[in-house]
C-alpha cells in the first residue's frame, strides 16, 4: 500500500515539476508541414518541430507569424489572439538559430508597421533586421532606409528563403535568408 501512494506521490510531483518548467516565450512559426505538424523557433533560437493536442484549431496559415507560449521541454501552448490556445507536442529539437537584435538605431515591424533595410548593395545584398538576405534575381532600385514587410518568411533569417514588400515602392521581390 506504502509503495503505491510513493508511486502516485513521484508521478504527481514529476507532472507538477514538468508543467512549473515552462517558459512564457514569443515563437515564430516558421514552416507549417500539414494541418497537425509545424516547425517553430522560440525567442531563444530552439527551432522545434511540433505535432498538434488539441483538435479544436487548425494552424490556418499562421507562417511566419510571431505568438506568445508557454514552451515546456516536452509541449507547447501557443495563445492565438481571439481563437484561444493550441497545444502542441514537441516531437524533435532540430537545433538553434542565432537570433541577432536589431541595432538601436533601427525600427523594428512592431514601432513601424515594416523592417528598414539597413543595408543595400547592388540591387542583390540587404541587411534587415540585423540579417543578410540576398536576392534570388535582383531587387531593382531598393535602398538603405527603405522600409519592408516580409510576406514569407522570417526578418529572423530563420527560413530558406521570403518574400519581401517593399513598402515605400509597392514591390515585391525573392530573396534567400543567409
Amino acid at each position: 500500500m506504502k509503495f503505491t501512494k510513493l508511486k502516485i506521490l513521484f508521478l504527481v510531483y514529476t507532472l507538477f515539476a514538468i508543467n512549473t518548467y515552462a517558459e512564457v516565450l514569443n515563437v515564430l512559426i516558421e514552416k507549417e508541414l500539414d494541418d497537425d505538424n509545424i516547425i517553430i523557433v522560440t525567442s531563444k533560437g530552439d527551432r522545434l518541430l511540433l505535432e498538434k493536442w488539441t483538435m479544436k484549431l487548425s494552424p490556418l496559415s499562421f507562417e511566419g507569424k510571431i505568438f506568445p507560449a508557454k514552451v515546456s521541454p516536452m509541449w507547447v501552448k501557443m495563445y492565438i489572439k481571439n481563437k484561444g490556445e493550441i497545444k502542441w507536442s514537441v516531437e524533435k529539437h532540430l537545433g538553434t538559430v542565432n537570433l541577432k537584435q536589431p541595432k538601436n538605431n533601427y525600427t523594428n515591424s512592431s514601432q513601424q508597421g515594416g523592417y528598414t533595410i539597413q543595408m543595400a548593395n547592388n540591387d542583390e545584398l540587404f541587411v534587415i533586421n540585423g540579417e543578410t538576405f540576398k536576392a534570388q534575381i535582383y531587387c531593382l532600385g531598393w535602398k538603405h532606409g527603405e522600409k519592408v514587410k516580409f510576406i514569407e518568411g522570417s526578418a529572423y533569417g530563420a527560413c530558406v528563403s521570403a518574400k519581401l514588400l517593399n513598402l515605400n515602392r509597392g514591390e515585391t521581390c525573392d530573396v534567400w535568408c543567409e
